[in-house]
């Protein structure tokens, strides 16, 4: 199989180089990696105004003896399966439809890795008098911005970019992009459908441009068909190296993916093994059917047809420059393609997410950044479904870190420790354990001994120390000075000790105020009495912060419902907590909710009586499936690979992280038979919540 690979590879470059030679001055390939990602495009800028691009009939049609010259210079070859070969084979069609070379003459340059030869190739080209000279890649920008004010009568394009050079007075400039996050999208929806073992891989080549749009509008589709996929993400830091492709495709394999994707000409070594193994893979880009015809399943082919074709018209009406456009599913600059052989009921639900794209029912921006979009026909509110929170995606890598957490209680609590422990150890679970080391003290309610193990910790030599309770932090401030390279952190709050001169604390907070609202709303509309109940443990912290935000949302939903509210003094005496549940439904409660460890003995009597439960923190229906209708699930990944992060940025503290519905830090999970109009209901609230339309406000009590 190996033998047979190599020898695909070696196959692959002759031809390359047989082609090569047939272009216009093409050059060899640079033996350095680019700095630079060819498609820079940020991953969360919105879709910019698309402009319709020509139909097919509407070619340009050059006077009589006349030939429109095209120069392009291209950062990898017109054979490479990806980038510069889509643009390359638009340009032949449009050639093509404008009579031949004798009507549009094309020369490229290849392989130009080198920014300084490449800028040397576009100044060539401009004053050997090409009409149209094409800078194919974002590292190109720059250079292009000198040379073309010096050819005023030359048109200029480059991509993937929106900047023409307008405020720079440059007029004879094109700027284009790919919005490949849509197409990547439908072929998430594709691959989640596809998928046996629920886990994909992704082979990234650089995180930005249309490679990190594609890849996160892939992560969103995967998770909106099928909440409970795992998407594993990599990137190789290059856009040609197939080796490094390969080994990336066989470490998912390993982890259990069974569908891959990826984009940028390195692909082709993902695509090989993948071949090998009899993976599905999933292309962007170009048509990579031809490499593999019996693994590719779908490709996301960019069309640029369209925007040439009205350069080139543009040109000749006079008009250098100064336009942008975008490839988009519906203008027809992203054409999806299936294999004959690709089940049909994946291939129909792909199409309707597409379809939904273009009718603009659905915004795969929203679907990114964890906003609300409308569901498929199909269904609503599966088991388990998390919505209305961004996608949670593990990193590609991370350096050794060791971690150690002093909890109040266990970490089989069912809130607010095991809600820690389970994003943890779920980490550790993921990276292994020779990544991630992880140590932990339970049931620390002392004060005093909290403040010993803390410090035992720093002395261990572990990197993060996290002191999970507000009561630890007049011990945290005096310890933290001591071990200036150890960061601290503590919560819920958001003193970071910067007035007391600590620099390595952070500090962390749950607005648990928005996933009490969203459990407000489901409690106004669940409760027949008109009378809801809360179990609360002590009135502070993320404790009061739900209290507050689930009576602004029972309000909000049914203002004449009222809330009846008790406090136990404690967070783990579970007697107390099924004392205050019973009251509460003597009092003609049908709803109940609260928070901390104590509820276990609330959720017992509603079990028993059967009233339904609203849980915060961690998911406690395992103690009561059936009464259980509705979490708001604190997710810590996010932070704690926030933590991670500013610590490989040489920020140790000083930094506030928020849990919230829009960075995932809370993901609302509801019951199967929560009905579908409260569950749309709670979603409205989610999505007003994260778009800022619903602001909380905390009622006197």
């Amino acid at each position: 199989m190996r033998k047979h690979y190599w020898l695909l590879l070696s196959a692959l470059l002759i031809a390359a180089l047989t082609l090569a030679a047939c272009g216009g001055a093409a050059t060899e390939a640079p033996k350095a990696e680019p700095t630079q990602a060819q498609e820079a495009l940020p991953a969360t800028e919105a879709p910019q105004a698309q402009p319709t691009q020509p139909k097919a009939e509407e070619k340009p049609a050059m006077p009589e003896g006349e030939t429109f010259r095209v120069a392009v210079v291209l950062p990898s070859t017109v054979t490479d399966l990806a980038w510069s070969q889509a643009l390359m084979d638009s340009l032949k069609r449009i050639q093509a439809e404008m009579g031949g070379e004798a009507k549009m003459e094309i020369a490229y340059t290849e392989n130009m890795w080198n920014v300084t030869d490449a800028a040397a190739a576009i100044r060539d080209y401009a004053d050997n008098g090409y009409n149209l000279v094409i800078a194919h890649g974002t590292q190109y920008g720059t250079s292009l911005f000198e040379i073309a004010s010096d050819y005023p009568d030359t048109s200029f394009a480059w991509g993937t970019a929106t900047d023409t050079g307008k405020d720079k007075g440059i007029e004879n400039v094109f700027a284009y992009e790919a919005r490949a996050e849509q197409g990547g999208f439908v072929l998430g929806v594709l691959a989640a459908k596809l998928s046996k073992s629920s886990v994909l891989g992704v082979v990234g080549p650089v995180e930005a441009g249309d490679a990190k749009l594609y890849i996160d509008g892939f992560a969103a589709g995967a998770a909106y068909a099928n909440p409970d996929v795992k998407v594993n993400i990599s990137y190789t830091g290059s856009f040609g190296d197939t080796a490094l492709a390969a080994e990336a495709a066989n470490t998912h394999i390993a982890a259990g993916a069974d569908v891959l994707t990826g984009s940028a000409q390195q692909v082709v070594g993902a695509i090989g093994v993948a071949k090998d193994k009899g993976i599905l893979w999933i292309g962007t880009q170009s048509d990579q059917s031809s490499l593999a015809p019996d693994i590719v399943v779908a490709s996301q082919v960019y069309n640029w047809d369209g925007p040439f074709k009205d350069m080139i018209a543009k040109h000749m009406a006079g008009v250098m420059g100064g336009e942008v456009y975008a490839l988009s599913l519906e203008n027809g600059g992203l054409v999806m393609k299936y294999a004959d052989w690709a089940d049909k009921d994946a291939v129909a639900a792909a199409e309707q997410v597409k379809q939904m794209i273009i009718d603009g029912k659905l915004n795969v921006m929203d679907a990114i950044e964890g906003k609300e979009v409308p569901a498929m026909e199909e269904g609503q509110a599966e088991e388990g479904m998390e919505t209305g929170a961004a996608a949670f995606a593990y990193p590609e890598s991370l350096d050794p870190v060791r971690i150690a957490m002093v909890l109040p209680s266990t970490i089989t609590d069912l809130a607010w420790s095991q809600s820690l422990y389970d994003s943890v150890k779920d980490l550790q679970d993921h990276y292994g354990a020779d990544v991630i080391d992880v140590a932990y003290t339970e049931n620390m309610w002392n004060v005093t001994d909290a403040a010993a193990a803390i410090r035992d910790y720093a002395d261990a030599g572990y990197d993060i120390v996290i002191a999970h309770g507000a009561q630890y932090g007049a011990s945290l401030f005096e310890i933290a000075p001591d071990y200036p390279d150890t960061s601290f952190a503590w919560g819920t709050t958001t003193n970071t000790g910067e007035e007391e001169g600590v620099t390595n604390v952070f500090a962390y907070e749950p607005r648990a105020d928005e996933g009490g609202y969203v459990l407000g709303v489901i409690a106004a509309m669940l409760t027949k009495s008109g009378i809801v109940g809360v179990v609360g443990p002590v009135d502070a912290g993320d404790a009061k912060l739900h209290v507050d935000g689930f009576i602004a949302g029972v309000h909000a939903a049914k203002p004449d419902v009222q809330v009846n509210i008790s406090f136990t003094g404690s967070f783990g005496d579970t007697a107390l907590a099924a004392e205050a549940a019973n009251t509460h439904i003597a009092a003609g409660a049908d709803v109940l909710t609260g928070s901390a460890q104590q509820v276990v003995g609330a959720i017992g009597v509603c079990r028993e009586k059967n009233v339904p439960w609203l849980g915060i923190q961690a998911d406690q229906s395992s103690v009561a499936p059936d009464i259980v209708m509705a979490t708001d699930l604190y997710d810590w990944r996010p932070t704690i690979l926030k933590m991670i992060e500013y610590r490989s940025q040489g920020v140790l503290g000083g930094e506030v992280l928020q849990l919230t519905l829009a960075n995932g830090g809370q993901r609302m999970v509801y019951h199967e038979n929560l009905p579908a109009e409260i569950v749309n209901a709670a979603k409205a609230a989610e999505k007003g919540l994260i778009e800022g339309s619903i602001e909380i406000k905390a009622e006197p009590r």
